[in-house]
Order: C-alpha cells, then sequence, then structure tokens
C-alpha cells in the first residue's frame, strides 16, 4: 500500500481565512477528504433506509428486521477491543482499508439475502467493520495530521461526514421513490463508496506522521506486550460512555418525547434535527477554533455540564403549555448541539494523546467499546425511563452528565493538563 517515506518538508502555514474558520492544512490531503465525503455519502444512501429495505427485499417484519440489527450490534461490541491488536499489528491504513472491505462486501450481500439468519451475518458483518473502523481511523488521522492539527482534523473530518451523508441522503431520497429498484441501488452504491474509499486510502504516501518513541528492547523472537490502559484511561473511557449516552438521546428519545409526551406534531422532530444538523455542519470548525488552545480535559467537563443543562431544559418541557414548548426547544437544541460539538472531536483527541504514541491500538479499542456501550445501552434504558414519567430519563442524563464531568476531573488531576503539542504538564504522544 506504501512506499517508505521520504524526509518531510515543513509544511504551508494556513492562510488567515482557514485560521479564522478553524480549518487545518488541506496542502497534500485531496485523496484523503475525498475519501471521507465518499464513504459517508455512501452511509446517507444505505443507512437511513436499512430497515426499508429489509422488510421489502426480504419480507421481514419491521420488528424482525430490527431485531436482527440489534443482535448483530451487540454480537459485534467485541470488535472495539480486538481492534487494539490489529491497529498495533498492521497499522491504523491497513486496518481502515480493511473495515471498508467488510462493510462493502456486507451491503453486496444485502442484495441476495434472502432470510433473516443470512440478513443477521452480513449486518454483523457490517457492524464488525464499523467498530474496526472508528478506532483506526482516530489513529490514521492522528498519524498523518501535523502537529498541533489534531483537534481541527476530527473538527473538519466529522464536518466533511456530515456534508457526506446529507448529500447522500438527499439522493436516497429521490431513488428510494422508485421502488424496490430503486432500494436495491441504495444499497449498492453504499458497497461502491467504501470499495472507492479503499482505493483512494491505498492510493495515498506514506505520512512522515509522529516520531514514535523506539520500543524497549525484547529478546529475539518475542514481541513486546502491548501497554495496559493505565486507571486513568479506564476512568476517561467509563465517563465517555455516560457521555455517548447523553449524546445519543437525541436520536434514540426526542422523537418518541416530543410526539408522545409533549403532544407535537412530527414536523417538529424533523425540525429540530434539521437544527441540529445545520449547527454542527456550520459550527463544528469554528467550536474547534475556539477549543483548540484550551486544556481538552476542560472542554470535555464543559460538554459534560452543557449535556446537562440541555437535558434540564428538554425535561423541563413537559410541564409548559403547548405554546411554550416550541421556544423552550429552540434553545434547548443549541445547548445541547454546541457540548456535541465540543465533545466531538475533543474526546478522539484525548483518547489519542492519552495512548501510547507506538501502540495505541489497546487504548483505542477501549475507547471505541464506549461508543458501543453507550449507544447499545440507550434505547433500552431510555425508553424504560419513560415509561416511568417524561421527567425520568431526562433526570438520569442529567446526572449522568455532571457524573462524567465529576469523573473527568478526576483524570485532569491524575494526567495533568493537556494541551495541544504537549503544552502544559498532561501526557503527549506516547505517554
Amino acid at each position: 500500500m506504501s512506499t517508505a517515506p521520504s524526509a518531510p518538508s515543513a509544511p504551508p502555514r494556513p492562510g488567515r481565512l482557514s485560521t479564522a474558520l478553524g480549518l487545518p492544512r488541506l496542502s497534500g490531503q485531496r485523496l484523503l477528504l475525498a475519501a471521507v465525503v465518499i464513504d459517508s455519502a455512501g452511509s446517507g444512501l444505505a443507512v437511513p433506509f436499512l430497515l426499508l429495505y429489509l422488510t421489502r427485499q426480504d419480507h421481514l417484519t419491521a420488528a424482525t428486521a430490527g431485531t436482527v440489527l440489534t443482535v448483530a450490534g451487540a454480537a459485534a461490541l467485541a470488535a472495539g477491543p480486538l481492534s487494539g491488536p490489529l491497529i498495533d499489528r498492521w497499522g491504523p491504513g491497513r486496518l481502515v482499508q480493511a473495515a471498508h472491505v467488510l462493510r462493502a462486501t456486507a451491503f453486496l450481500g444485502y442484495l441476495t439475502a434472502g432470510s433473516p439468519p443470512a440478513v443477521l451475518a452480513l449486518a454483523t458483518l457490517a457492524a464488525l467493520g464499523d467498530n474496526l473502523f472508528w478506532p483506526a481511523n482516530r489513529a490514521f488521522l492522528a498519524r498523518r495530521c501535523p502537529p498541533g492539527e489534531l483537534l481541527r482534523w476530527y473538527g473538519l473530518e466529522r464536518t466533511l461526514r456530515n456534508v457526506g451523508l446529507a448529500a447522500g441522503g438527499l439522493a436516497a431520497g429521490f431513488l428510494a421513490g422508485s421502488g424496490l429498484t430503486g432500494l436495491r441501488l441504495l444499497m449498492a452504491g453504499n458497497a461502491v463508496s467504501y470499495a472507492l474509499a479503499t482505493v483512494l486510502i491505498a492510493l495515498l504516501p506514506t505520512a512522515a506522521g509522529r516520531p514514535c518513541p523506539d520500543p524497549a528492547p525484547v529478546a529475539p523472537g518475542a514481541r513486546p506486550a502491548a501497554p495496559r490502559p493505565d486507571a486513568a484511561y479506564v476512568t476517561m473511557v467509563a465517563a465517555n460512555t455516560l457521555l455517548v449516552l447523553v449524546c445519543v438521546a437525541l436520536p434514540v428519545l426526542v422523537p418518541l418525547y416530543v410526539v408522545q409526551q409533549l403532544r407535537q406534531p412530527s414536523w417538529v422532530v424533523g425540525a429540530v434535527f434539521a437544527l441540529n444538523t445545520l449547527l454542527v455542519t456550520a459550527g463544528q470548525t469554528l467550536v474547534v477554533r475556539h477549543v483548540e488552545r484550551r486544556e481538552y480535559l476542560r472542554t470535555l467537563q464543559w460538554a459534560a455540564v452543557l449535556w446537562s443543562a440541555a437535558a434540564v431544559l428538554f425535561g423541563a418541557a413537559s410541564g409548559l403549555p403547548g405554546t411554550a414548548v416550541l421556544p423552550l426547544l429552540a434553545v434547548a437544541v443549541p445547548v445541547f448541539t454546541a457540548a456535541e460539538l465540543m465533545h466531538a472531536p475533543t474526546s478522539d483527541a484525548v483518547a489519542v494523546r492519552m495512548a501510547p504514541a507506538d501502540r495505541p491500538g489497546r487504548h483505542l479499542g477501549l475507547h471505541q467499546l464506549s461508543w458501543g456501550v453507550g449507544s447499545a445501552l440507550a434505547p433500552w434504558l431510555l425508553t424504560g425511563a419513560l415509561t416511568l414519567g417524561p421527567w425520568w430519563p431526562w433526570a438520569l442524563l442529567a446526572v449522568g452528565g455532571l457524573s462524567a464531568a465529576v469523573a473527568l476531573a478526576a483524570v485532569r488531576r491524575a494526567v495533568g493538563r493537556m494541551l495541544p503539542d504537549g503544552d502544559g504538564d498532561g501526557p503527549g504522544p506516547g505517554k
């Protein structure tokens, strides 16, 4: 896939406009940016219509299709921690490509699957690819971006993924209207997008990356043991699990809450998601520019506090007259999104910075588990709490956010201040 890296030249400094917009240096990164947009556009094509496709193509009931996808997601949770040894052995770039191939194979397979067991096998393959991709992608970007721009790269990638998802979703809306043929084209289009992204990543020149410390000497023929995550890292992962639980409340809880508890028309749900998507797409790099010189762990604490405040605002809407609900939601959604914009790139940067630079796999695999567990628990936990009353899930989320802030304070006491490029006394790469 690669050739030996040549001696790196100093990258061009970003222009004033790029700096003002919170963008990283983009010179020589066109293939990488194209790969991000293409694979996310493919996901925008297929993922929103996967359940509909399975009910029409394979004649599964909605309940059966949903159960199959849930079981597949649970079965693939182990891929997060297992990705660690693979990252360390193969390198993150190769694992990103392997994850794309797994997902492309799964979506091609959906074209011919005809039974629940076949769908389960393919859905598990796709979920394995997802859980392998994200930790490898974090390490991959960390090795390719210039020093000091990790947060900007994570922010830009997230923005591009939102643009790709929106473009794919828009195209999917037209194709899905063609019936089963259109739905089949969506599945095939997603497979093609993963294949194209794989090719583009394979064409990338080897990045000089950050210098990694030399591994400790070992006996001939022996492999050094991968370092284990310490207590501070495990605490950070536990805090992130709570934050993921709060983060996924928007797609999991808000539709039910707005329609069933607040008695609002369904278009309000669409307006909530449209506002969130608009703010994420327009604001991610600008928020990164604001927080990139601040302490990473402190930024995560502020995100946790903002999410707790948003949960209180959402919960308060249940006690208001109908005319006051929309104005309160118009405040709650931006507060929620502000926390989301602070958390997403910063949590990835913290996970990378606290991991050893030479062998980060085990640490990043554990961090990925926080996303898998939080996402898996959210539907069961939040819908169960909603049966107790409209305030209960939001109270649970508010407490979860504050608990995460307390846990992150403990992490900060253990590792010190964490700033870009090792500024401050926190752990830099490889520490």
